[in-house]
């Protein structure tokens, strides 16, 4: 944050004109960088829940020049792509309760974080990455969207949780890291999820980074795959749903408790990003296969060209081996059952889609091949 807090001491010493509401937000936004700089590698640890999903939402736009938060971006690449605070790990043996009173063993497959090249992640999907945070209080939680992308099958959000005394209401660690992401508690009184409008909400893993976070402020980087394609006309918003008492107790509440108290949630939607969605490139070999990729996912028709039946297409255990392969020879691996390889932010099985949001960020120019299972799908 160092060369930012430089880029923005150097603008507001600037001897320049401006409305009284953009210095306000020029100067909000120097603060909020300069408590970053603060922020201390303390340890923390959180309750574990399980969440439970809710509906729309109320939320305030804060929004600031987009010259003041060009420098955002650097954390959104890192914080969605790069290796500086995700360590990569290997396959990761363990023994679970099975719920009957005994133990089975189960393997956490490895994952691979690598670095990321900043100026070519600018050039691959910068114009289409949010550069005007969302800031929204909500009661003793401070909740700020700070960059946002997508495309037609999935999506990528990074943000802020904050709380003095400590974040209350998301729980995650470095086991929920490596399996389902981090879950909303029942000590919260309020839910967040994107969507498109009421038809297509989005499912998602969120990744919290640990080095970066403290108990006040957790860092998250959130992937989301679309459980159906979007259209033209389809544009993503953020939903927070504020309720009138924690959700534990909301969701213990008998039936008649519960309408009476539902109907005291604040309740409004708010558009995430007018940047448009990153150009989805797709591989149609009619009945052999049909797949669509860009630089941040891959969603496969595990009906055509795989062998399977019409009930094995729906059941996303049919993916044996997902690789993209480059003109140089290398190739990233995101899937691969036998190796017990995982490398993907998020997964999601969607009718006969198999689909994807990368850990990493992919020249598509420089892809030969897509293998899914013993299918290739060459480019060019």
């Amino acid at each position: 944050m160092r060369e930012a807090e430089k880029k923005m001491s150097d603008i507001l010493s600037q001897d320049v004109q401006v409305p009284d509401v953009v210095n306000k937000r020029l100067q909000d936004t120097y603060e909020i960088i300069k408590r970053r700089q603060e922020v201390t590698g303390r340890k923390h640890s959180y309750k574990k829940n399980l969440r439970v999903a809710a509906a729309a939402a109320l939320i305030v736009c804060c929004a600031v020049p987009s010259a003041v938060y060009a420098s955002v971006k650097s954390g959104f690449f890192e914080g969605m792509f790069g290796n500086t605070t995700k360590k990569s790990t290997g396959v990761i043996h363990r023994e679970i309760d099975d719920g009957k009173g005994g133990k089975v063993a189960v393997d956490i497959p490895s994952k691979e974080y690598v670095a990321v090249d900043e100026a070519k992640a600018e050039e691959l999907i910068g114009q289409w990455v949010m550069d005007e945070p969302v800031v929204k209080k909500i009661g003793e939680h401070t909740l700020t969207i700070e960059s946002f992308a997508y495309d037609k099958n999935g999506a990528l959000l990074y943000f802020t949780l904050e709380r003095e005394g400590g974040v209350k209401a998301l729980a995650g660690d470095a086991d929920t890291n490596l399996t389902k992401g981090a879950v909303f508690t029942d000590d919260a009184d309020f839910y967040f999820y994107v969507n498109c409008g009421e038809d297509i909400v989005a499912s998602e893993n969120i990744y919290i980074d640990m080095e970066k976070s403290t108990e006040d402020m957790l860092y998250c980087s959130e992937y989301i795959v679309w459980p159906e394609r979007l259209g033209e006309g389809d544009v993503p918003q953020i939903s927070v749903e504020e309720y009138p008492c924690t959700r534990g107790e909301l969701y213990a509440m008998s039936e008649e408790e519960y309408q009476e108290n539902s109907a005291k949630i604040k309740t409004e939607t708010l558009t995430l990003t007018d940047k448009g969605q990153i150009p989805v490139m797709n591989i149609d070999m009619g009945e052999d296969g049909y797949l669509e990729y860009s630089p941040v996912s891959v969603s496969v028709d595990m009906s055509k060209g795989m062998g399977l039946s019409e009930e094995e297409a729906q059941d996303p255990y049919y993916l044996e081996r997902l690789e993209i392969k480059y003109k140089d020879g290398s190739s990233y691996i995101i899937f691969d059952k036998e190796q017990n390889i995982a490398n993907s932010g998020y997964v999601l099985g969607a009718d006969v889609w198999y689909k994807t949001v990368f850990n990493r960020l992919v020249d598509t120019d420089e892809i030969s091949e897509i293998i899914v299972n013993d299918v290739s799908f060459p480019i060019g």
